[in-house]
């Protein structure tokens, strides 16, 4: 339960509140009066108006926020929250914001500006519509739009139930993102006195036509980097300025251009500094864990496209994101399921035709639901899980979706979304290479890498993980690890690998939970930044 005050005249103007994030379960209350609760993912921002009647009964500004969020698992209030073999943190874990709305005497028709969408339609032009905070609004309006500070253009358009296309705008001065120089530009809307402020950029993801290879700027680009989840020592999934910070610089200095954000939508922060480092990022909705079950009953899926509309709303705006994802390692093996794969490819191809739409499959060349991708994507561990070899396995994969050996895969870019093996940070100096040593973790992941970097029919790769990670309680039990007393970082003397998780985190990192180097950091770092110099 969380509870707090915060000064605004309810009695003179309605206002909202928005959430960038609430787990899993949160329901809210302005001065004892219920203005609503959310189920669809408690990774995902959501917004709740908060009407005049909840306006303080003294009459006064001074008003509480009272919050009740349940990070129970539980298919009622928490429907998204499936599983999946990571710590589904609980709780209030990013920012609360409060947002002004016209008082109802105002002559203020269609409200304010709530979010200003700029999605490029070309190098030097972007297509901008506006969602206004009434949203039952129809009839005209006069919005002012300006770019980077210069002067603003009067344009009068027509508002739909408070949704306005204002169609595409050439964009003064453009510059052009991309990996290795990520120029931003920045739109101003406003309409009745209020305004937002968006970012974005100026660049187009893309296929050639020849080889299917992935393009960013009509130039064909391998991908490379890593898987990130949301967990940071001592702050969780809260983390401070200076830890975003730091994990960027790590996975500069590894070489990486690309980030798969596991397994759930990302702190805005994290996505900002995507955009300013030029990292290609990929957005998927949370749902690890998804049963044949839950893409064929309409109450989850209601849940899903919800969480799916909110993913996008509170993200089409920033340039590094490349991909829309959902249902993580899904049932993509059964026919019955492909209506959802489906479905959620409907709603992110209606709203925003310049990504791809994809999920990691596990299912591989196995997966029937391939028609609703514009992006192959397969997770596989070969010599960690499975038996086959990362050359043998990988170049089969790849060389199969690019001829087409798949339904749904001919003339779409494949990646390698998850792939890797475990090394734990403290058997560094073992006598062999033998699984769990930190030996032989670099030498399973370097086949990998060296595959996909030498195979044109390979697009990007995104290793599992950057670094190590709780997991959920399930597999902690009876893989403890002893602490040799008074050291910091926390170091293991000794660690039961008697399960696959031990210590109960995730040991795929080439880093440690602490941020602490492995050898597969540098040896990675070597491969991936030859890219960038065209060594390798």
């Amino acid at each position: 339960m969380y509870r707090t005050e915060f000064t605004y005249n309810l009695s003179e103007a309605p206002a909202a509140i928005q959430f960038q994030a609430c787990s899993f379960y949160c329901r809210v209350w302005v001065n004892g009066v219920e203005i609503g609760d959310h189920r669809a993912g408690g990774y995902v921002a959501f917004a709740l108006n908060v009407p005049m009647s909840a306006a303080a009964k003294d009459g006064s500004d001074s008003n509480e926020l009272f919050v009740l969020a349940d990070n129970r698992f539980n298919s009622t209030t928490a429907p998204m929250h499936t599983g999946g073999d990571f710590w589904h943190f609980g709780g209030i874990m990013r920012s609360v914001e409060l947002h002004a709305l016209p008082a109802p005497q105002s002559n203020s028709p269609g409200g304010f500006p709530w979010r200003a969408y700029a999605l490029p339609a070309s190098m030097t032009s972007v297509n901008v519509s506006v969602q206004l905070t009434d949203t039952s609004f129809n009839g005209d309006v006069n919005l002012s739009i300006g770019f980077d500070n210069g002067p603003p253009v009067l344009y009068g358009a027509q508002a739909v139930n408070g949704s306005v296309d204002i169609g595409t705008i050439d964009v003064p001065q453009p510059r052009a993102w991309s990996t290795t120089d990520p120029q931003l530009h920045i739109v101003q809307v406003e309409l009745n006195g209020a305004s937002v402020i968006e970012r974005f950029g100026l660049r187009q993801f893309g296929v050639d036509n020849e080889t299917a290879r992935l393009t960013l700027n009509g130039e064909v680009i391998k991908l490379v980097g890593w898987n990130h989840h949301t967990q940071w020592p001592n702050t969780s999934a809260s983390p401070t300025d200076d830890q975003l910070d730091a994990d960027i610089k790590l996975l500069q200095r590894g070489g990486a251009n690309y980030v798969r954000g596991a397994h759930y939508p990302q702190d805005p922060r994290w996505l900002d500094r995507l955009d300013e480092a030029g990292m290609v990022m990929w957005s998927e909705t949370l749902g690890p864990g998804v049963s044949v079950d839950n893409t064929t009953d309409p109450v989850f899926m209601s849940f899903q496209k919800q969480q799916l509309n909110e993913m996008i709303d509170n993200a089409m705006n920033h340039a590094s994101i490349m991909t829309w994802g959902w249902f993580n390692e899904g049932p993509s093996d059964k026919d019955d399921a492909c209506p959802a794969y489906q479905a959620c490819a409907d709603i992110a191809n209606a709203r925003d035709p310049t990504r791809f739409t994809t999920w990691a499959s596990d299912k591989n060349l196995h997966d029937v639901c391939f028609e609703a991708a514009s992006l192959i994507s397969f997770n596989n561990y070969p010599a960690w899980y499975t038996s086959g070899e990362p050359a043998e396995t990988w170049n089969n994969f790849a060389n199969s979706v690019h001829a087409g050996s798949v339904k749904g895969t001919i003339g779409k870019p494949f990646v390698i979304s998850e792939t890797g093996a475990g090394g734990i940070y403290e058997w560094s100096h073992n006598a062999s290479a033998e699984k769990w040593t930190l030996a032989f973790q670099t030498q399973i992941i370097i086949e990998d890498v060296e595959t996909a970097l030498a195979n044109d029919n390979v697009s990007g790769i995104t290793l599992w993980h950057f670094f190590d990670f709780k997991t959920n309680d399930a597999t902690e039990n009876n893989t403890h690890c002893d602490y040799i007393p008074d050291v910091y970082p926390p170091t293991c003397a000794y660690i039961n690998v008697s399960s696959g998780r031990p210590g109960g985190e995730n040991h795929k990192g080439v880093i440690d939970f602490w941020r602490r180097e492995k050898p597969a950091y540098q040896a990675v770092a070597a491969k991936y930044n030859a890219t960038k110099s065209g060594k390798d």
